[in-house]
């Protein structure tokens, strides 16, 4: 399913470090000690949403098992439904799922407990049960749904600390940050695609959209969310595009804040951070109704901060701000029906460079002298306002009937920004906004879809099937000072040539069937159709809105299938294998279609672009390894995308010629692939725990994006090779974890040769390690049980760096601290 790697010594090496993270020591694990059959034997469940005792009672009673639930466990809590076919192991995990609770297995009997309270309760009869703590969350039970998901947990969160959402995903492997220190100016890149249309991320269910010239994506205050899960690459049908992956944001629900036996309560948080003398404030009050099935929750945040040290020593300018942002989450569960509704907004006003994703803005000294250092600043700075909303919605009805499982979701939001240049007076040329610019994404979502799950020849099948559509409208305009007094310009009033304004619909189909063989494979082949339009608005200059240079503003339409394949086997508890392969496709964004210039096309030529994704994997699950109640996860994972027409700016002579007069903006080049290997290690036991995360990719355009006749050059989005681990300790009665962490990031010198700056802003880099250490308190009893501290170093030794995707130097030493309380 894989195609061949090339034998580069780089990515050879690789592969080997990436294999000697399996540990040897979980092979002989498995020779000495394997699950009892019975938690990993498959039968069907049939349990309805219900309150704890009563989905426990129905589960004693279909396993044959007894079951007990600890005093301190919260009994009327609604869980559930659990509705097919699992093993023990998948049934209890599933039905526990988001109830804050967790399971132990005896001989012939189980025991149901909080989650963060010892099995042992007061009597000392069992073991401590810890979750896994470093730097990503693995399933405890693996399937197919979860086999290659990473997870960032509310614990790891918190102990980020961070500023941003990227900075929460920096760390895990094939994953990295595009940008600098400033707030605005980051994005994610996923398995080497880093533009927006590459890396789906969903809040709540809300599509996030943002496209601009070097800003970042998503303007999402990080303490709002709850987990993080990330699916990387394209194989799920459910999903249109998105080649790099989906990042799927979890904002936080009264449940995840009640304290035990609690209906209502409230919380706050205040955090600070040196390095720009970072100050968060949090508050939240949630509750609910137990009888009527009412859960709500709403909480407002206020983040502000000065200006960034980077490691270079220098104070980063226009990297200041405030932040306020708030959330809230209610639900309804009533029987056979469960609905659900999210909000979330943020606002900020700040001074920054027009291109966020900028490192240190120094006046030159002619400008110094001219203008005086302010006023020089002022220049190349604008009032940035930006507004981020969301609203979702979502409604499954699961009645007692293996075929309906029916779930609808509705979603909007939008992102608005407008900038304003600080001196009114200057001529700023259009394509950077000119004086002041405005521009909106609104952003429209509606998804049904139904599972059914029966058996046919001997085999349980599971059918799941939907619709979906989505509307996306961008408004753009400018104001041109310099122009204004020019009627094919509008008079100043237009939009930006390379800002079009436009919408864009996309109607989907798409169906998955899985079937599984009773011998620990699952077969699911899947298949997904998608017809786009798009229609652009003509600019109001008719600068850029004449026929005669090929500018067309009609409607244009696109459509095609994408199907996809994953295989799962659990070869038994201990070893699973997973492969995925998908051919997806993507069409032309408005801004690819519409982009034009004044003897420019519109480009009404562009074919859709498609990804051919392949990735196999492996995962292991060990306990009572080197100790009593330790785990080990390990996962490896190979995969190559081979995308083809990829849509790229058109620019470079050789290029360009090939077209002729008036060539369009953007066109369809020969296609690159992107390949890599991920290898993960995780332990955890009730000391000591730790981590290993590692990847290392490769990629490569067929010819140059400037000329593609020329010889082959590297895919610039390519992050280096990055190595993290974590080591830490658990002191049980004192309710402290503290550790480690380390980050080590090889050297990046497989960059494009032939110049093609400023498409490709990322020269060759240096190497780098930085260091963090960590301590976390959380009492869960006595006086200060609700409290929760946490304390951390960044880059402890103050080391500079400067990461190859950032172009510009990091973050220096920053010492950060919060502490929150849930009254």
């Amino acid at each position: 399913m894989i195609s061949s790697l090339p034998s580069k010594a780089a990515l050879t090496r690789a592969l080997l470090m990436s294999a000697a993270i399996l540990p040897v020591m979980a092979v002989c694990a498995y020779s000495q000690e394997q699950a009892p059959v019975s938690s990993a034997a498959k039968m069907r469940f049939d349990i309805p949403r219900t309150d704890l005792i009563s989905a426990i009672d129905l589960l004693s009673q279909q396993v044959n098992q007894t079951v007990a639930l600890t005093n301190d466990a919260n009994a009327s809590h609604l869980v559930g439904p659990l509705v097919g076919v699992y093993s023990l192991d998948q049934a209890l995990t599933e039905l526990l799922r988001g109830s804050g609770m967790t399971y132990q297995l005896g001989a012939g009997s189980i025991i149901v407990l909080p989650r963060t309270v010892s099995a042992a309760g007061k009597n000392g009869a069992f073991g401590d049960v810890e979750t896994l703590d470093p730097l990503v969350v693995v399933a405890d039970n693996i399937d197919r749904h979860n086999a290659a998901v990473s997870s960032v947990s509310s614990e790891m969160i918190d102990r980020i600390q961070a500023t941003t959402v990227p900075e929460l995903m920096d760390d895990l492997p094939g994953i990295d940050m595009n940008g600098t220190a400033r707030p605005q100016g980051q994005s994610l890149n996923i398995w080497g695609f880093g533009d927006q249309e590459d890396v789906k991320i969903l809040l709540d269910g809300a599509q996030k959209d943002f496209e601009k010239y070097r800003q970042g994506t998503v303007f999402i205050e990080p303490d709002l969310i709850k987990k993080v899960d990330v699916h990387k690459g394209a194989f799920s049908p459910r999903s249109y595009g998105a080649f790099g992956g989906t990042v799927e944001l979890t904002t936080k629900s009264a449940a995840d804040m009640l304290k035990e036996g609690q209906n209502f309560g409230a919380f706050t948080k205040f955090g600070y951070a040196t390095n720009g003398n970072e100050n968060t404030e949090t508050t939240a009050v949630y509750g609910q109704d137990k009888d009527a099935g009412i859960q709500l929750l709403v909480s407002g945040t206020r983040r502000a901060n000065k200006k960034f040290r980077t490691s270079d020593g220098q104070r980063l300018n226009l990297s200041s701000g405030t932040l306020y942002s708030g959330h809230f989450k209610g639900s309804l569960d009533r029987n056979d029906h469960f609905f659900e509704v999210a909000g979330a907004m943020s606002e900020s006003d700040r001074l920054a460079p027009f291109a966020a994703k900028r490192g240190q803005i120094v006046p030159s000294d002619y400008q110094i002298g001219r203008y005086g250092y302010d006023l020089a600043l002022a220049r190349s700075t604008v009032d940035r306002e930006t507004s981020d909303r969301s609203l979702s919605g979502e409604y499954t009805y699961n009645p007692d009937s293996d075929l309906i499982n029916t779930t609808a979701k509705l979603s909007w939001s939008r992102t608005r920004q407008r900038d304003d240049r600080l001196i009114k007076d200057m001529s700023v040329s259009l394509s950077l906004g000119g004086n002041i610019n405005w521009l909106t994404y609104d952003t429209y979502t509606a998804d049904l879809y139904n599972q059914s799950d029966y058996e046919l020849f001997g085999l349980e099948n599971s059918f799941t099937y939907g619709v979906q559509y989505k509307y996306q409208d961008r408004d753009s305009w400018a104001y041109d000072r310099f122009n204004a007094k020019k009627a094919d310009y509008n008079y100043g009033y237009l939009q930006p040539y390379n800002i079009p304004s436009g919408n864009q619909s996309i109607y989907s189909g798409w169906a998955e069937y899985s079937v599984d063989f009773g011998n620990g494979i699952e077969l699911t082949p899947g298949l997904r159709y998608d017809y786009i339009v798009s229609q652009g608005v003509p600019n109001a200059g008719s600068r850029y809105n004449n026929p005669a240079v090929g500018h067309d503003y009609g409607q244009e339409t696109y459509s095609g299938f994408s199907p996809s394949v994953n295989v799962f086997y659990k070869m038994n508890p201990n070893y699973t294998l997973f492969g995925d392969w998908a051919y997806k496709l993507r069409a032309p964004l408005v801004d690819e279609i519409y982009t034009v210039g004044s003897s420019r096309a519109t480009s009404n030529q562009l074919n859709v672009e498609r990804v051919n994704s392949k990735r196999i994997g492996l995962a292991t699950r060990f306990d009572n390894v080197m100790q009593d109640k330790d785990v080990v996860h390990t996962r490896l994972s190979v995969f190559r995308n081979d995308v083809k027409d990829n849509i790229q700016v058109l620019f470079g002579s050789p290029n360009i010629a090939r077209y002729g007069d008036n060539a369009p903006s953007y066109a369809n080049l020969p296609g690159y692939y992107t390949q890599g290997i991920e290898a993960e290690f995780y332990y955890d036991s009730p000391g000591v725990f730790g981590g290993a995360t590692f990847s290392v990719m490769e990629g490569e355009h067929n010819g140059s994006i400037r000329d593609t006749e020329a010889a082959d050059q590297p895919v610039y989005d390519i992050a280096p090779m990055k190595l993290v681990t974590t080591l830490g300790y658990k002191i049980a009665p004192y309710d402290l974890s503290l550790g480690w962490k380390g980050k080590f990031v090889k050297r990046q010198t497989d960059v494009p040769d032939d110049a093609v700056f400023p498409y490709s802003p990322y020269p060759a880099s240096a190497g780098y390690a930085l260091h963090d250490v960590f301590v976390s308190w959380s009492p869960d009893d006595g006086a200060f049980y609700g409290a929760e501290a946490n304390f951390t170093i960044q880059n402890v030794f103050d080391s500079y760096y400067q990461p190859y995707l950032g172009v510009f130097p990091g973050k220096g030493r920053n010492f950060k601290f919060s502490l929150s309380y849930k009254l």
